[in-house]
């Protein structure tokens, strides 16, 4: 009988409480991507001069993300360097630079070369299953170059694959 009178007690006290003292319920303001996007640049031999860079994504108004990029390398007998970084009104802030692989993505069992893997770009941040991406914010801006000369019919290809809000 008492823990009914209990029980009937704290039932009443809920209903008398002040508005004011129940927890006030929020807005959801989740924010999601509204536009998937990409960037993609090539450097073609005869065309591009090494260290000019290109840009290779611009951020939307509302800012973006990028969770994907590689490169692909047609030239079956020689490596080129590749940088890759963030620039924001002018100023780069560095990123990545790394050894092409010959005939990445244009031979068989020679995949294209993931540019935001870990050992290629650390430090990045990480979603919840540890794939590594990039935030943009409005203006910035991904740039990317290559350093060594493309020789007859060299084609370097970088794609970004990013969302933006």
């Amino acid at each position: 009988m008492r823990k009914i009178i209990a029980l009937t007690l704290a039932l009443a006290a809920l209903v008398v409480l002040p508005r004011s003292a129940l927890p006030a319920v929020t807005a959801n303001s989740i924010v999601t991507a509204q536009t998937p996007n990409r960037g993609i640049v090539q450097f073609l031999q005869g065309t591009d001069t090494a260290g000019t860079y290109k840009t290779l994504y611009t951020a939307g108004a509302n800012g973006s993300m990028c969770f994907g990029m590689w490169s692909t390398n047609n030239d079956p007998s020689a490596t080129h360097v590749i940088t890759v970084q963030i620039v924001n009104a002018a100023v780069k802030y560095g990123g990545v630079s790394l050894l092409s692989v010959v005939n990445a993505g244009f031979a068989t069992a020679v995949p294209a070369q993931n540019l935001m893997a870990p050992a290629n770009w650390p430090g990045l941040p990480v979603d919840s299953n540890s794939n590594p991406y990039i935030v943009l914010a409005s203006g910035d801006t991904i740039q990317a170059t290559f350093a060594t000369a493309l020789t007859a019919s060299d084609v370097l290809n970088i794609v970004a694959f990013c969302v933006d809000y």
